[in-house]
């Protein structure tokens, strides 16, 4: 169970960030400063601009399917 923790605080680490929460409220241009930098990553590894691509990058798993992808 404690192996999974450090995935659920990312999770959501990356849902506070995406709609802009932080400890003094709801800061919607940091949500946009935010989705702006991951969709750039997203676009770079030409997958499409959307919400679970992003949150794929965030976590890891893009990453991780194309270093897979590059071992074979």
């Amino acid at each position: 169970m404690d192996d999974e923790r450090p995935f659920d605080d990312k999770a959501m680490q990356f849902e506070r960030l995406w709609e802009g929460y932080t400890p003094k409220g709801e800061n919607r241009s940091k949500a946009l400063k935010f989705r702006q930098y991951i969709l750039e990553h997203v676009r770079q590894m030409r997958r499409p601009l959307n919400r679970e691509n992003a949150r794929r990058y965030w976590m890891g798993e893009l990453q991780q399917e194309i270093a897979e992808r590059e071992n074979l």
